[in-house]
């Protein structure tokens, strides 16, 4: 069960940094620009960006650890969901 976790926990971590990196990025664009067509598009970019580099990450993250169980491969696709919708929530447009 401590290796199941601790995999799981890595995965979580390099989640966040995309989370953290995108979200970094998308507010310096906002202070550079204050058109909303232009944070508008932006965002979408990044939304983009982040779902399939987490996307890659899975995969990636997957394929090398061969011998993960279903529950661990579904917990990682479930991290993905999650970060996503902070990302959303913390970073949308209003």
């Amino acid at each position: 069960m401590k290796n199941y976790q601790n995999q799981l926990d890595r995965f979580r971590d390099i989640a966040k940094r995309l989370v953290d990196d995108h979200s970094a990025d998308l507010f310096r664009g906002h202070v550079a620009h204050e058109g909303m067509t232009q944070v508008n598009d932006a965002y979408h970019n990044h939304l983009d960006t982040l779902g399939k580099q987490l996307d890659e990450q899975a995969q990636r993250f997957i394929s090398t650890n061969t011998g993960l169980n279903e529950n661990l491969k579904s917990d990682v696709w479930g991290v993905c969901k999650k970060y996503l919708e902070q990302f959303t929530k913390r970073n949308s447009p209003r």
